[in-house]
């Protein structure tokens, strides 16, 4: 993440769909999300051996992640979801909307040149489209946004254009940013 120059973030307060990565077979594009979880991902991956599924031997067990990255000139902020089936619980359905809401562990990566420091927090929901579908952003996608001023980065998540209850976060990051 941190050994190639990055544009700042325009208009950090504006909210943005988040970006999800496909954590199974790791790519360099997807690297530094599969850093941040590698030990739940190690995790996920044992539930999958001891249950004696050994379909991914040659990788990763299912794992995908949703996330939200905020450049600086000092810093990068990285607020990373992971769904995978040993960390997640189910929280709702939604059949018009071909997905269902998770609620997955939630971290905070800050890279400030060689230097990560990772957080725990909490959990947070996850957007998980149904076997086969393709969600609209416009009307179904988890939402990030950054108050500059306050240092705080807000989540929310849109299902068939309805705010789903329980998935608005605000994550403080002020104690951990100069």
């Amino acid at each position: 993440m941190g050994i190639h120059a990055q544009s700042l973030t325009p208009d950090p307060a504006a909210w943005r769909p988040m970006s999800y990565a496909n954590l199974q077979g790791p790519t360099p594009d997807t690297a530094t999300y599969a850093e941040i979880w590698k030990d739940e991902i190690d995790k996920n991956n044992q539930l999958y051996r001891e249950s004696g599924d050994r379909r991914f031997l040659g990788g990763n067990a299912p794992a995908t992640e949703a996330h939200f990255v905020i450049w600086s000139r000092a810093r990068s902020v990285v607020v990373s979801l992971l769904n995978t089936a040993s960390g997640c619980v189910m929280k709702q359905g939604n059949r018009d909307a071909a997905a269902r809401v998770k609620l997955c562990p939630m971290r905070v990566a800050i890279y400030e040149g060689v230097r990560v420091r990772t957080l725990d927090a909490g959990r947070g929901c996850f957007l998980e489209p149904a076997p086969g579908a393709t969600l609209d952003p416009s009307a179904s996608a988890p939402y990030a946004s950054y108050d500059v001023a306050t240092k705080t980065v807000k989540i929310g998540m849109l299902v068939a254009h309805q705010a789903v209850d329980g998935c608005s976060n605000s994550i403080p990051l002020a104690e951990h940013l100069p």
